[in-house]
């Protein structure tokens, strides 16, 4: 993933809150259903305007406190993952 690579959620997507802690995205295009945690909903709502892995990992400096190592790893895993689902594009 380069860092010039902006991501936008596909408008098609359903998204139903279940509690605090997480939502369920439904991909009408495929049937599949994603659970996501509130991290990963973080992301999702970055993602209403095309944004670039460095502006979604800097968003998350300034939203949080504590920041895991591994943060940009989990997030580079995530987008991968909902861009290849069909959740979100690349351009």
């Amino acid at each position: 993933m380069s860092g010039k690579e902006a991501y936008l959620r596909n408008p098609d997507i359903a998204l139903r809150d279940e509690d605090e802690s997480g939502c369920l995205l439904f991909n009408p295009d495929t049937g599949e259903v994603l659970v996501v945690n509130d991290t990963g909903r973080f992301i999702w709502d970055l993602c209403e305007k095309a944004v670039t892995m460095t502006e979604i990992l800097m968003s998350f400096g300034e939203a949080y406190e504590s920041i895991p190592e591994n943060l940009s790893e989990d997030v580079e895993q995530f987008v991968s993952a909902m861009t290849k689902g069909g959740f979100i594009a690349s351009k």
